[in-house]
């Protein structure tokens, strides 16, 4: 009898922990959902937090549910650097150092060649440090990604700009950080993905789902392709949220899945090198298609890896607070959109992974 009691007093006791811990899960949820709010943010989609791999905060905004597909666009860039670091362990590239017209034979001669031209490497193009006149950043640049759209044969127009200048009140590549000139430029990674699909053989569409999305148990997604059909690597992937958080998992985790290692542990640590100063306003530096931003938390400095894209789309990898955050939005082009996530991270989130 007095067995049967205890059972049953733990019994109590456990469902009302289980009961304590919902509600101040809940309560935590409703608490972070307001905090957003009051932010009064534009276009938001959706916030989705992990830490210590479990997933701590998921909301969604405007309408937004937990199966539908988000345009993350320039978000995709890093998946880029993932499929290539795969290529790469498995043969299909010598080295991140490898050249790139010698992947694309046949667009030879080339306008305004050039030994700059000549021995631009992958590296350069994944680090956003090619010398090629490409700057989505600037309206009048010859490789706007703008320009690029309007053109059927995407690898002809990145292998034909001319070399980049500097103007003369703009430091030199040798006397910058990192001694290296940063420009981002959407075009080189489209032909990084271009090259990912001569050099294994097939589309980067399937490359990826055999290599990352079927092992992780990614299945819903779609691709953007250029006119030419080949696989739009800089920008454009539509993914759910959840799986987007997967993908900054594997990241966090070295490249580790499941224990299967999908990617090489060195990849991931090249692609979070920084290697090229990219927003000095921010104090922000670019590593291979992963922005490095420093948050300042009290009198901490929190170290965070970004894949960012149009809107304020964001995939946050924090490996010092063990934690990934993902933000997606559809405030395309506007002035704001990349402001109004950033502050939800570092006012929202990160203090909320910093609590006990």
């Amino acid at each position: 009898m007095k067995m049967k009691t205890v059972m049953k007093t733990k019994a109590c006791l456990l469902a009302a922990v289980a009961m304590t811990l919902s509600q101040a899960v809940g309560a935590a949820a409703e608490s972070l959902e307001q905090a957003i709010h009051q932010l009064a943010p534009k276009q938001l989609s959706a916030v989705l937090l992990q830490q210590e791999g479990r997933l701590k905060h998921e909301l969604y905004f405007n309408g937004a549910t937990r199966n539908d597909l988000h345009n993350i666009r320039s978000a995709s860039k890093s998946l880029t650097s993932m499929l290539f670091g795969i290529a790469l362990k498995e043969g299909h590239f010598r080295s991140v150092d490898e050249r790139v017209l010698p992947v694309f034979p046949e667009y030879q001669p080339l306008l305004f060649p050039s030994s700059r031209k000549e021995r631009m490497r992958f590296f350069d193009l994944l680090s956003m440090t090619n010398p090629l006149e490409c700057d989505d950043m600037n309206n009048y640049s010859r490789g706007h990604e703008e320009r690029m759209y309007l053109t059927y044969d995407w690898i002809q127009f990145f292998l034909n700009l001319p070399a980049r200048g500097h103007e003369p009140w703009v430091k030199p590549p040798e006397q910058q950080p990192f001694g290296r000139d940063f420009s981002y430029c959407t075009a080189g990674i489209s032909i990084t993905a271009a090259a990912i699909e001569r050099k294994v053989g097939m589309g980067m569409d399937d490359y990826a789902k055999a290599k990352l999305f079927e092992p992780m148990d990614i299945t819903a997604y779609e691709w953007p392709y250029s006119p030419a059909g080949i696989t739009q690597g800089g920008g454009g992937l539509s993914i759910r949220p959840r799986d987007l958080i997967k993908l900054g998992q594997l990241m966090l985790n070295q490249g580790e899945w499941n224990g299967q290692q999908l990617i090489d542990r060195s990849w991931v640590e090249k692609s979070f090198t920084a290697y090229s100063q990219a927003m000095p306003e921010l104090k922000a530096n670019y590593g291979l298609a992963w922005w490095i931003f420093p948050y300042e938390i009290g009198e901490r400095t929190i170290t965070t890896y970004a894949a960012a894209g149009n809107g304020g789309n964001y995939l946050y990898v924090v490996p010092e607070l063990n934690a990934i955050a993902v933000i997606t939005a559809t405030a395309y082009s506007t002035p704001y959109m990349h402001q109004q996530s950033q502050q939800i991270f570092s006012e929202l989130l990160l203090p909320r992974l910093l609590q006990p």
